[in-house]
């Protein structure tokens, strides 16, 4: 219920590629997938216990596929947001209609949006109704067990309902633009959310 999916959630325009020499933090634009670039995460993704993912496919039906042991995350190619994970059976682990809303490029410091979207998780059966704001804070240098990066902090705030209950949740990720991913991910409430990025390789 009461979860700032973040990052996961917005998850990840992740594991996707190094855009070239640039300047440490230029405003940052959704870098192309390639199929075959994996990201590992120390624990888990979006609630889901799986460590490594890969890239399966990239802007098919407007996703890019990623793969854990057989389970599957969808990620828009629009804006780099996760819309679901699936099991290998087929069964449904976290899902956001129509995304999660923790990403939204360009990011350059200052930038603001909103999305409104209902999410589900299967760990803890819950369904919610969600209103976020997000807003992208000044650069800072964030060290995960993958290096240290020059990233970008996103700040979100996310008030949510699941009847007959209601409440907010805070979260920060921590976009680097060199690698292209989400490097951390914290959750002030829901700590079941939270990741950090342990290895990255790119194709």
């Amino acid at each position: 219920m009461r979860r700032s999916l973040l990052g996961a959630l917005g998850l990840l325009a992740a594991v996707l590629s190094c855009p070239a020499g640039a300047d440490p933090l230029p405003p940052a634009n959704r870098a192309a997938p390639r199929v075959g670039n994996v990201v590992e995460y120390d624990a888990r993704l979006a609630t889901v216990p799986c460590k490594r993912w890969e890239v399966t496919a990239a802007d098919q039906d407007g996703s890019t596929t990623l793969e854990c042991d057989g389970n599957i995350a969808y990620i828009s190619v629009a804006d780099g947001n996760l819309t679901k994970i699936v099991s290998k059976r087929g069964d449904t682990l976290v899902e956001f209609k129509p995304q999660s809303f923790g990403l939204s490029f360009p990011l350059e410091t200052g930038k603001k949006w909103k999305g409104k979207y209902t999410g589900y998780a299967a760990s803890t059966g819950a369904s919610w109704d969600a209103d976020s704001s997000c807003e992208v804070m000044a650069p800072e240098i964030v060290t995960v067990p993958a290096g240290q990066f020059d990233a970008y902090r996103i700040d979100c705030l996310i008030n949510w309902t699941s009847a007959p209950f209601d409440g907010h949740s805070h979260s920060s990720t921590w976009y680097a633009p060199k690698v292209g991913t989400i490097v951390k991910s914290v959750s002030a409430e829901n700590p079941e959310w939270d990741f950090e990025v342990t290895s990255l390789t790119a194709k």
